[in-house]
């Protein structure tokens, strides 16, 4: 059967009185460009923000996209319902499954799962290329555009699956990770005579570029002829004489951190602020490779070196700013981490990132293009009034603006900043080139977007919510069938803080001050004189239980005893709190970022939550002034049995007899907290799942001191670096 024997549907408008019918469908493909408009929009909003409306509306149109276009493009392809612009509509539906660069996958399932995507897309794909085929015979002046259209997003469906392969576990182990973790073993063996400078960078040979290229990696070869004086065995750069000693050899192939710290050029002078930070973002992709291992359990073998923890203590945390450098290297770093799992940006990065990056620029140049033929056609007098044209012609403005939106994301994000710095470093034209092509890459290079954490802090005290029910949360879960999570009793959300200049410098401070060495606050208690007094808070059974009795005895300090603190007083007050209310908040909402098993420490809340409800005294209680002043009231037994309500109230009376001065108290308290975070920062590889996982929540700001406390080579609790090689 040839084409001429294809029986084309009548190509005319449908008259008036079948207007109608084009309602559902019209209705159905506007639905599905908003849902392409918020895949784009909030899509690069959910790394940076934890709030639970934005993420569910996201896991809605990103769940229903496939749905919505298997339902209408079987409506388009009835001949009852036919309408000239149904190819256009079409290709704008396969756009919505082609997803957005900045939201390929919504969890880590999505990613395993790549080959089901793979089967949906080419079988959608295939409806639409036989609607264009069939029906877009009868529009000629669309074709070309159509067509070429077509073509591109195939291509970018085709990165997509790439960028879902290349993330999933065993892709990621065997291509991107393992030439890594060799790498750093070799690394680890060459490391005592290597000179080390942590301020300049010197020494530090993480991989920046290079790893991908499978020459790199050349297994080390036996002599068997002693004869032969000397021989190399190539592995990251470096080599080794009979005589047992290493040389480092540059390999040109490799972009290291040490090579960006010494290139000349212009573009990366140390004298320019702007240029430290472009280092530091090259830096943070460093440091994103680093980490990478340990989310799929792999040996971090530099952990043991001194010079890992001199490159933390000495070198990022080193200098007046550092407290704002270290969690903006750590920021971008987990950036890099998130978009490697959930978007195609790496692609970008890879061999292939000119035309990854051609792509999108395509894309957006054959939307205008076919927005502007069907704005002339929409023009012309002779279509009269064509309502169905002129929703046509909207909805290609809007997904030829959502495709423009989209490039200056993919120019603006840290993968194309570091390509560039790489083809710069690498490429010693690039350096000595002209004034215009330099302005070119500096006006590239300083493309903004939105940062990649809110900086903000979860909250919840016990004491406020403990009796607290969400009628509104029930009855969504009930309507929805139990698809959306109801939250449990007690346990409302408070209103998240912002993470102050002054939490910032106490973390660092109380991890300057250890060293490496963590505790769980008692070393801050020692160190202000207060161990022996309050030495029992820090001794309980589980890390939850002596989280929710000091934050317990916080609550009481700040409306029993100092409720109208003064000035001097409020900073030190506000940063006991927020540390305080966001370790409850870590308890409450995300247990499996604290140390052991989740479910004994949501099970040790649900106790105190009921214990607080039963609490015959508490009866009746409403404000927390009430509340606090009848725990005080019960605080003198000295029970093991007690309620850890209860410990918590008696904690708070001896912090005020031990420590008269109010502005001391607060600073005891803030180092404490400050010191307990850090304690609870370290986890195991098999926890660290877990840290992956609320990146595409919105973020947590233990994951950062977790990144963080990694690079000093902080693994575990138990670990003291002092001891280090």
């Amino acid at each position: 059967m040839d084409a001429a024997d294809l029986v084309l549907p009548p190509v005319h408008l449908p008259p008036i009185d079948d207007a109608n019918k084009l309602l559902p469908i019209t209705g159905l493909v506007v639905t599905g460009v908003l849902a392409l408009f918020l895949l784009n929009v909030l899509g690069s909003l959910r790394r940076r923000s934890s709030h639970k409306l934005l993420h569910t509306v996201v896991l809605v149109a990103y769940t229903l996209s496939y749905t919505l276009v298997s339902y209408t493009l079987g409506r388009i392809q009835d001949p009852d319902n036919y309408f000239v612009e149904f190819p256009v509509w079409a290709v704008c539906l396969l756009m919505l499954l082609g997803g957005t660069d900045n939201l390929m996958a919504y969890n880590l399932n999505d990613v395993e799962n790549w080959k089901s995507f793979q089967v949906n897309h080419l079988f959608k794909g295939g409806l639409v290329i036989y609607i264009v085929l069939v029906y877009g015979q009868a529009v000629p002046e669309y074709q070309k555009p159509l067509w070429a259209i077509l073509v591109v997003n195939v291509l970018q469906s085709f990165l997509r699956i790439k960028s879902m392969r290349m993330a999933s576990k065993s892709n990621l182990l065997s291509k991107n990770v393992k030439p890594i973790v060799e790498y750093m073993e070799r690394e680890d063996q060459l490391a005592g005579n290597q000179p080390v400078e942590p301020g300049e960078m010197e020494g530090y040979r993480y991989i920046v570029a290079g790893e991908h290229k499978p020459r790199n990696y050349v297994k080390r070869n036996r002599i068997k002829n002693a004869s032969r004086s000397r021989f190399c065995s190539f592995v990251g750069g470096a080599s080794r004489s009979l005589n047992g000693s290493f040389v480092v050899i540059e390999d040109p192939d490799f972009l290291t951190v040490d090579k960006i710290w010494r290139c000349k050029g212009s573009l990366l002078q140390p004298s320019s602020e702007r240029a430290l930070r472009l280092r530091d973002v090259c830096l943070s992709m460093a440091l994103c490779k680093m980490i990478n291992r340990r989310f799929l359990g792999c040996e971090l073998y530099e952990a043991k070196l001194r010079k890992t923890r001199d490159f933390v203590f000495k070198g990022l945390l080193h200098g007046d700013t550092r407290d704002e450098r270290a969690f903006r290297v750590i920021e971008v770093e987990l950036g890099f981490v998130y978009d490697l799992y959930y978007t195609r940006y790496p692609y970008l990065y890879r061999k292939v990132r000119y035309f990854a990056l051609c792509l999108p620029v395509t894309m957006v140049i054959l939307c205008s293009w076919l927005t502007y033929e069907l704005f002339r056609e929409h023009k012309d007098p002779t279509n009269g009034k064509n309502a169905p044209l002129g929703i046509t012609v909207a909805l290609m403005a809007v997904v030829t603006f959502l495709e423009a939106f989209q490039l200056y994301l993919h120019m603006a994000s840290g993968w194309f900043k570091v390509a560039l710095v790489r083809s710069y470093v690498t490429k010693y034209n690039l350096q000595q080139m002209g004034r215009i092509r330099r302005t070119i890459i500096d006006l590239l290079l300083r493309l903004k977007t939105l940062g990649p954490w809110e900086g903000k802090l979860g909250q919840y005290s016990l004491l406020q919510n403990y009796n607290a029910t969400r009628r509104i949360s029930k009855c969504i879960y009930y309507l929805t069938l139990c698809l959306v999570d109801k939250d449990k009793k007690g346990r409302n959300r408070g209103k998240l803080v912002k993470l102050s200049t002054q939490v910032k410098k106490v973390v660092i401070d109380s991890l300057m001050g250890s060293e490496g060495s963590l505790t769980n606050g008692a070393q801050s208690l020692r160190n202000n004189r207060v161990y022996g007094k309050l030495s029992w808070a820090c001794n309980l059974h589980t890390v939850a239980e002596t989280i929710l009795v000091w934050h317990i005895a916080t609550t009481i300090c700040k409306h029993e005893f100092d409720a109208a603190p003064s000035d001097q007083d409020s900073g030190q007050v506000s940063t006991a709190s927020s540390l305080s209310q966001y370790c409850a908040y870590l308890i409450a909402f995300v247990p499996d970022l604290l140390p052991g098993h989740s479910f004994d420490s949501a099970a040790i809340l649900d106790k105190s939550i009921e214990d607080a409800r039963t609490f015959a005294p508490l009866q009746g209680a409403k404000t927390m002034e009430e509340k606090c002043r009848i725990l005080m009231s019960n605080s003198h037994t000295n029970s093991s049995e007690d309620l850890l309500i209860v410990k918590g109230a008696r904690l708070a009376r001896e912090l005020t007899e031990a420590i008269q001065d109010i502005a001391l108290r607060w600073r005891v308290l803030s180092e404490f907290w400050a010191e307990l975070l850090l304690y609870v920062a370290p986890c195991n590889d098999s926890q660290a799942q877990a840290h992956l996982e609320a990146l595409a929540r919105g973020g947590e700001f233990i994951t950062h001191l977790w990144a963080l406390l990694t690079h000093a080579g902080v693994l575990n609790r138990t670990l003291n670096v002092s001891e280090a090689v």
